[in-house]
């Protein structure tokens, strides 16, 4: 049975944004009056949404001014460093090509992910966008895939995500969809393995002749 919808993350699957990310964590810790760290550091930390990261750096009761100020600067500066993979808009166009829903699910906020694929010319590709603000719940949570899955009418047997961590490959089994891991983004990888490894961006096309 050959794929029909094919769901990415956003930073470490689609472009590689952890520059500015790190930026504005600076820019926050600045403003707080602390030291900047090595933006590197952030790489480990992309995922699971900007409060989530900001809990590493900065004690609860400081957290939601942390949050505010860290949201007000990315808006700000969405895409200075940040920049497509290498490969990425030649393989969405082909699965265009070929009939295929794309989708995009990440735990970043839904506002801030489309105007940040929007400027990056990548918006006109996805059928939906969903941020980690668009339902109750975000990854590792499978709520987001089954929403775009009944959203686009498509079986879970029909369907992969593509993402670089735990959170994509959890979210897709508890949603019964295949999952691969995209090995050139911020790989972090507990226990859970995924039904794909997957080196560069061009092996997605591979999943949808395979598959």
């Amino acid at each position: 049975m050959r794929l029909k919808l094919f769901i990415f993350d956003l930073d470490g699957t689609l472009i590689d944004s952890y520059m500015d990310i790190g930026m504005c964590v600076n820019m926050v810790l600045q403003e707080m009056g602390r030291n900047p760290i090595d933006p590197e550091r952030v790489k480990a930390w992309i995922g699971g949404g900007a409060r989530r990261l900001l809990e590493k750096l900065f004690p609860d009761e400081e957290l939601n001014t942390a949050l505010e100020l860290f949201r007000r600067f990315y808006r700000e500066n969405p895409v200075v460093h940040t920049k497509t993979y290498e490969g990425i808009q030649e393989v969405l166009a082909y699965l265009r090509s070929r009939g295929s829903f794309l989708a995009v699910v990440t735990n970043k906020m839904e506002d801030l992910s489309r105007e940040i694929l929007r400027r990056l010319e990548l918006l006109s590709y996805f059928d939906v966008v969903v941020g980690g603000d668009t339902f109750p719940e975000k990854k590792p949570s499978p709520l987001p895939i089954k929403q775009v899955m009944e959203r686009l009418r498509v079986r879970p047997q029909e369907s992969v995500i593509v993402g670089d961590t735990s959170a994509d490959i959890c979210a897709g089994k508890d949603a019964g969809i295949w999952t691969a891991l995209a090995k050139w983004g911020y790989v972090r990888l507990d226990s859970v393995m995924p039904d794909f490894f997957l080196s560069e961006p061009k092996d997605v096309i591979d999943l949808f002749e395979k598959v």
